[in-house]
């Protein structure tokens, strides 16, 4: 069959078409999340968020040396962390919360009612609590999500939550925070090194399953 230079230059137009079409869709592809995926990035993000709240409110509030060098720690890196999650949720497509969700504003107004010890008490408990937490959920992120830059992500984030976690321990034995009550939390960090090393891992009563 012949075709003539008009067919021929629609025949080509129409091939150039299909390929465009096939490379875009191709692409798209390429950022869909899986539902483990996505309610990672949201949980990461929602943390995130939380430990640069409370450690503001850590900074503003407590005297203790100790307290204030780990809050200025994990403000700092959980910034580092989200804008390096934003820029993830962006690419796969998923619009993350801005802002504190309910249940931790009640937190941190509970938090900031209080003052002295008390405060910088419950400031080191729950940051012990978060990071096991934190440790636990990215882990399981880094061994178990499909996607390789989220499993990276999580994988990248897991010495700086161990560092959280051993300053935390640090910060609250230096506030008069019992020990069996640290223990009693650290107990539940994965057997990963640092804080809670010699422990099999437990998953927390906050931690998100995927």
């Amino acid at each position: 069959m012949k075709y003539s230079p008009e067919n021929l230059t629609y025949l080509a137009s129409g091939l150039i078409a299909a390929g465009l079409l096939a490379a875009s869709t191709a692409g798209a592809a390429d950022t869909s999340l899986s539902h483990k995926g996505t309610s990672f990035i949201k949980e990461a993000s929602e943390g995130n968020q939380r430990e640069i709240a409370m450690a503001q409110l850590a900074q503003e509030k407590s005297q203790n040396p100790e307290i204030k060098s780990l809050a200025e720690m994990i403000q700092n890196d959980h910034q580092k962390s989200q804008e390096k999650l934003q820029t993830l949720a962006q690419t796969h497509g998923v619009t993350l919360d801005q802002g504190l969700t309910w249940s931790q504003k009640r937190e941190q107004g509970k938090l900031e009612k209080l003052s002295g010890a008390d405060f910088d008490q419950q400031y080191a408990k729950m940051m012990l609590e978060d990071h096991v937490n934190d440790l636990n959920t990215f882990q399981k992120a880094a061994e178990q999500l499909q996607e390789p830059d989220l499993k990276q992500f999580a994988q990248d984030n897991i010495a700086a939550m161990q560092k959280h976690l051993q300053h935390a321990e640090m910060a609250a034995k230096a506030v008069g925070v019992d020990q069996a009550t640290i223990s009693s939390i650290t107990s539940k960090a994965p057997a990963m090194g640092g804080a809670g090393e010699n422990n099999e891992m437990e998953h927390g009563g906050k931690q998100k399953g995927y």
